[in-house]
């Protein structure tokens, strides 16, 4: 018979380790660093919530409030972040101090093989010289550099991957079979797989890499000490940022630090989109499950959207109007808004909130035309008439908050966010 042990083990098994260790870390600034008291009260969550407003950004605290939400479940107490108290606060915070999301500059093609010749010539000069530590860590960070770019991956998916899960012959292409990942679900069979190409080659830099350091298994991309001794540890994914803006930099690229991990993948999708590849095909490849994730990783051309224009117009021109009746009083002008949203209970699990969706659909979402962009029930197109700019923030505010209210008096926890693809705001 399985044991307590055997139980913690599945709750453990239930959340990615990065969301544990996110929440684990929230908790500790609002327990040690703030020297908050848990179970906590609706004013401390309050007081928290206004004293870190203009230093923590909206999504940061609106996941420490999702932390403070499952440490009150979990432990058997009433949540304090669905009173009406932490919601009007939280409001005001976000009206106050929403800001627009940053976006990682793009890794151009130009600047890929730039850096990656750079390493190459480093690497040779390196091992001419005799210095192993030097060799070790440029043929590891080329690998990196451009698995990470062709696969379009994140942070913790190159530092997830491990040897044994990996697949890679020269000339052929290369696989990765990983056990989990944030876009591969438990029991979800996926792969990520990569061909090998006539130049800046993924698959040949990885056998570099794997023969160079002589490993048989364990992290595929892991630590290197100053001595040249590779960790039995992988890199951790908040180290990814610094090394890539630390090779960009060594290799003389201008303004290093404008780029972050999210560079490789806004990267390729843009030179994926520049070469002909469709919205469908690149959301396969990359493994986004929505077209308005995809979109959000694409920089818009202007010369490409002339062309667009020019190219329509060209086709047919207006005919003359056959009358000078006054025209009939513009229509307002509507937003395509792209809703987020995952509904859980308080210990994680999706089941039993069907009653919330019914009601968060019937009272607030159908009135905007709502419609399942996915597959998985997570997003939805929203066409939100306005006046001004200025009306659509507070109309998109106030539709978040009544989400936020109707998933409470279900005794459901909501994730919400609101996304407009053709301007990329962001409410949440």
């Amino acid at each position: 018979m399985n044991g307590p042990g055997a139980i913690q083990d599945y709750v453990l098994a239930a959340d990615r380790e990065n969301t544990v260790r996110s929440y684990a870390n929230a908790i500790k600034h609002f327990e040690t660093t703030w020297k908050g008291l848990l179970p906590a009260t609706s004013d401390s969550v309050a007081r928290y919530l206004a004293e870190h407003a203009t230093t923590l950004s909206i999504s940061t605290l609106r996941q420490r409030l999702a932390a403070l939400s499952r440490w009150h479940a979990d432990h058997g107490f009433p949540d304090p972040t669905r009173s009406a108290l932490v919601q009007r606060v939280f409001k005001g915070v976000r009206v106050k101090h929403a800001t627009a999301q940053k976006r990682a500059k793009p890794l151009e093609l130009e600047i890929l093989e730039q850096v990656s010749d750079w390493l190459s010539a480093a690497q040779a000069t390196a091992g001419k010289l005799g210095r192993k530590t030097e060799v070790l860590r440029r043929t590891r960070d080329r690998s990196l550099l451009l698995l990470g770019f062709w696969r379009a991956f994140r942070a913790d998916e190159l530092t997830s991957m491990r040897i044994e899960e990996v697949e890679a012959r020269r000339g052929v292409g290369w696989t990765w079979r990983p056990r989990r990942t944030k876009t591969v679900a438990e029991g979800e069979d996926r792969e990520f797989a990569c061909p090998a190409l006539s130049r800046l080659c993924p698959v040949d830099a990885y056998v570099d890499w794997i023969q160079a350091s002589g490993l048989k298994s364990g992290p595929v991309f892991p630590a290197i000490d100053m001595w040249g001794n590779v960790s039995d540890s992988a890199m951790q994914p908040q180290a990814v940022i610094p090394l890539l803006r630390r090779i960009l930099q060594d290799a003389g690229v201008d303004a290093a630090s404008s780029y972050s991990s999210h560079s490789m993948r806004r990267g390729f999708a843009n030179w994926a989109t520049s070469s002909g590849w469709d919205v469908k095909e690149l959301m396969a490849h990359v493994g986004w499950r929505d077209v308005g994730t995809a979109v959000r990783y694409i920089d818009a051309s202007q010369d490409r959207f002339k062309a667009k224009f020019e190219q329509g117009l060209a086709k047919s021109a207006p005919e003359p109007a056959a009358t000078t009746a006054p025209a009939a009083p513009s229509p307002a002008p509507v937003a395509v808004i792209h809703l987020r949203m995952l509904l859980t209970k308080p210990g994680g699990s999706r089941k039993g909130t069907e009653r919330a969706q019914q009601q968060i659909q019937a009272m607030h979402l159908n009135k905007y035309g709502v419609r399942p962009i996915d597959q998985d029930g997570r997003r939805f197109e929203l066409r939100v008439p306005f006046q001004d700019r200025e009306a659509l923030d507070d109309t998109l505010l106030e539709l978040l908050d009544e989400l936020f209210r109707t998933a409470s008096s279900c005794s459901c926890v909501l994730e919400a966010s609101l996304h407009e693809p053709a301007t990329d705001a962001t409410w949440d």
